[in-house]
């Protein structure tokens, strides 16, 4: 096999949470030009239907699915039918998440807490959880998370705790699951984007407030490549741990960074 096949995708199977805008419709269009067929699920079924359209056109078979992946129920269900209408399920992208309200610890509350934790790490565990079912019987896989540069150091404030700390529990979650899959030829790892221009915090990436212009302004600094990150950024390091091309990586998490965490 020569070295560009090894990135090939054809006649496998993929699904990926939060296909619907941003890093999410980035790894799936990725999937798909390397020739997967994917299911692109997402809390909003509507940008998951336009993810799915656009690879349609691309030639090649896409569906959407609804999935809250903060709820148990609905993640097996959205599984389950992405094998039932697909025919297999070869690489599974656990990327839906939330960006944190930055705001004081002591103005802080669980209830806040709670919700990132469940829709930042809960969810990856329950993604993964089923995939594995399914995966482990067919002895082989690729389960991919979307973790994050503040899993691997803190905020330059400190103001994104519950982030921090999901971020961080899918970094460890995920070489946890690669030790315990890799005896069935399952393969598990995770990307940390840098900041990067997605429909999270859309206010303070895409606005022109004085606060948002010196956020980006505190990114560019602090980044020696000097600039955010773009979802199209993703697709290469997306593609190669989908491939047959990292069959011997498991347990790492690729940081897509510009260089943010070398200094």
């Amino acid at each position: 096999m020569g070295a560009l096949d090894l990135f090939r995708l054809d006649g496998k199977v993929a699904l990926v949470t939060g296909a619907g805008s941003g890093l999410g419709r980035a790894y799936a269009e990725a999937l798909a030009e390397a020739g997967a067929e994917v299911g692109c699920a997402d809390l909003n079924l509507t940008t998951a239907e336009e993810t799915a359209a656009h690879l349609r056109s691309l030639g090649r078979r896409a569906i959407a699915l609804g999935v809250d992946v903060g709820d148990e129920a609905s993640v097996v269900a959205m599984t389950r039918r992405a094998v039932e209408e697909l025919g297999r399920l070869d690489v599974v992208f656990a990327n839906a998440g939330i960006a944190e309200v930055r705001q004081p610890i002591v103005e802080a509350t669980l209830e806040s807490w709670q919700h990132v934790i469940d829709l930042d790490l809960t969810s990856v565990f329950l993604t993964a959880r089923e995939a594995a079912k399914v995966m482990i019987p067919q002895g082989s896989g690729k389960i991919v998370s979307t973790a994050s540069i503040i899993g691997l150091v803190a905020h330059w404030d400190g103001r994104v705790r519950a982030y921090a700390a999901a971020k961080a529990g899918v970094v460890n979650l995920t070489r946890a699951l690669a030790v315990e899959l890799a005896p069935h030829n399952i393969q598990v790892n995770a990307i940390a984007p840098t900041f990067t221009r997605t429909n999270l915090r859309a206010d303070i990436f895409f606005g022109d407030s004085p606060e948002a212009v010196a956020f980006r302004q505190k990114i560019v600094e602090r980044t020696p490549m000097g600039r955010l990150g773009e979802p199209a950024d993703f697709k290469g390091v997306a593609l190669f741990l989908a491939s047959s091309a990292s069959d011997l990586v498991t347990g790492s998490t690729v940081a897509v960074d510009g260089g943010w965490l070398a200094w």
